[in-house]
């Protein structure tokens, strides 16, 4: 019995203590529960705060990317003030130098000196427009500004008007320039007429600049679209450009950088022109236009640009619209022809030099002239003089252009009147408010005579009488322009000498004591090198000097 009362406490014991240890053990277990649960109570407080943190460091960063994007539009906003502003204030000066200069050029009886003198002012001041045009044109691309114009203009009197504007510049350098159109090319098309000039005014002056002798050569070729492949759907075109020329050439190492922004290649430098904008701005305009510019060169063999647009077609104008003959280059309108009626043109602008400019040349073809110097003035003379056409500026005080164009145009006998647009800003977005304004036309400062008249001729179908300008003394007659350049290479050595050396120290006494030299072997070449030595091309008198000098190995 003892016994078993002991056993019976061993086990009562041995199960306490079982009991004991299962109880320890749990609590354990729960003790390392808790303490994990510590352990991420606390990892989640830390990212707790780090969320915060990073919630707090978000929030700053999207206030200073707000105060930085309002800090961008105000000077977004400042630049584009700042390029008008200087747009005009450069442009208008230009406008005036240049106006006056064709408008004094006019004058039948100036002496020849004068001329001259007139003639090399002209030159500078398109030099100056060209650079300055550039420095603007790169401005509105940084600033996003530049934009297409679409409207329908005829392909092939561009083309033709390229050939009339750089025929001078070929002949006097002694050069050949050839432009070729395929019987593919359509005649009238929609897209940006100024900007595809511009481009290729760009790349023919590049090319004549830089070819000492032999040919420019301009070709147009075009591949319509028949459904919807390359990005283009039916009644879309695609016109391809190429300018080749036989000029010095560019080295591989040069390509890379030839269409970089300031860039310009070591002929480039040397010829101390241009600012190197010229190709970047063209390629940046070839790409809004559904294209890009290649280019082949080879040193010492010339160089090959290509690009191609895409472009709209057009039916035909009417004959009303097409009637209007263009105004052939090389002649001078004196006057309107018998049989016309008396045509009142308004202009308007708050630059006395500009009115001046503009009423002399109008009065100078037989047009009746008046001005006024802002809109309200505008507004009463319409009312009372009942002009047929108005030159209105944009940029007048008390009553701005925009608002007189808006006046006249609000009544029905304002709708008869002819309103142009004329403005110095370079942005194009004063096209399209012009035009909502209720403008007909826009003409941008600095204008010339002929665009001017061309307005008369093709807004009121004014019709004008011209005289050929004489031709100049000297210079051979009906020859092609190589010859020029043959002929030079076969001067004596001693002769061309003595030429390259007066050319390269500017000094035209020298080249004319020269000429006199060679004079009665060869009249023509002493005449045509004498017209280069008086319009200062002594660049062109170098080339052809130099020409032996220059064959490509």
């Amino acid at each position: 019995m003892q016994v078993v009362r002991i056993s019976a406490f061993v086990v009562v014991g041995t199960l306490l203590l079982v009991a004991l240890w299962a109880l320890r053990r749990r609590l354990h277990a729960r003790e390392l529960e808790l303490a994990r649960k510590a352990q991420e109570l606390a990892a989640s407080r830390a990212a707790e705060q780090r969320l915060c943190e990073e919630l707090a460091e978000a929030r700053r960063a999207e206030e200073e990317a707000r105060r930085a994007r309002e800090e961008a539009l105000t000077a977004s906003r400042s630049k584009s003030a700042f390029l008008a502003n200087m747009s005009h204030e450069l442009r208008t000066p230009l406008n005036s130098i240049l106006g006056f200069a064709q408008l004094v050029e006019r004058d039948p009886s100036l002496a020849d000196r004068h001329r001259e003198n007139l003639a090399v002012i002209c030159k500078s001041g398109e030099h100056l427009l060209g650079l300055v045009n550039d420095i603007l044109e790169m401005a509105k691309i940084e600033a996003g500004r530049m934009t297409l114009v679409d409207a329908e203009f005829d392909l092939h009197d561009t083309l033709s008007g390229l050939s009339e504007m750089f025929a001078v510049e070929a002949q006097k350098r002694g050069l050949t320039l050839t432009v070729e159109r395929e019987q593919d090319v359509p005649r009238h098309v929609h897209g940006d007429e100024g900007k595809l000039r511009q481009v290729l005014i760009n790349l023919l002056g590049n090319a004549l600049k830089f070819t000492p002798r032999g040919s420019v050569t301009l070709r147009a070729s075009a591949r319509r679209a028949t459904g919807a492949h390359d990005g283009a759907a039916a009644g879309r075109v695609r016109v391809s450009f190429e300018v080749t020329d036989t000029g010095r050439g560019m080295a591989k190492a040069e390509l890379a950088e030839l269409f970089e922004a300031f860039a310009q290649t070591t002929t480039g430098r040397q010829s101390r022109e241009g600012t190197g904008l010229g190709l970047h701005i063209s390629r940046r305009i070839v790409r809004m236009m559904g294209g890009d510019i290649r280019v082949e060169s080879q040193v010492g063999r010339g160089t090959t640009l290509r690009f191609d647009v895409r472009l709209s077609l057009a039916d035909a104008p009417d004959a009303r619209a097409g009637g209007a003959a263009r105004a052939p280059a090389a002649l001078r309108a004196v006057g309107l022809s018998p049989g016309q009626p008396r045509y009142r043109v308004l202009v308007v602008d708050d630059r006395w030099d500009v009115r001046h400019c503009l009423l002399k040349l109008l009065d100078s073809v037989g047009v009746e002239a008046r001005s006024a110097t802002n809109g309200l003035g505008a507004v009463a003379q319409w009312e009372t003089w009942a002009p047929h056409l108005v030159l209105l500026d944009l940029r007048m005080p008390l009553l701005d252009g925009y608002e007189a164009a808006s006046r006249i145009k609000a009544s029905a006998r304002g709708h008869e009147t002819v309103v142009v647009a004329m403005t110095a800003s370079a942005f194009e977005q004063n096209r399209a408010l012009a035009a909502e304004a209720g403008c007909d036309d826009f003409v941008s400062k600095p204008f010339r005579d002929a665009d001017i008249l061309g307005l008369l001729t093709k807004h009121l179908g004014a019709r004008f009488e011209y005289e050929e300008r004489p031709a100049e003394p000297g210079a051979a007659q009906g020859a092609p322009a190589v010859d020029l350049a043959r002929a030079a290479a076969g001067l004596p050595a001693a002769l061309r000498k003595d030429l390259r050396r007066a050319a390269t120290r500017l000094d035209a006494k020298a080249v004319q004591a020269t000429l006199d030299r060679f004079r009665p072997e060869d009249a023509d070449l002493a005449g045509a090198v004498a017209e280069l030595a008086r319009g200062y091309r002594f660049d062109s008198i170098l080339a052809l000097s130099s020409a032996d000098e220059e064959e490509p190995s």
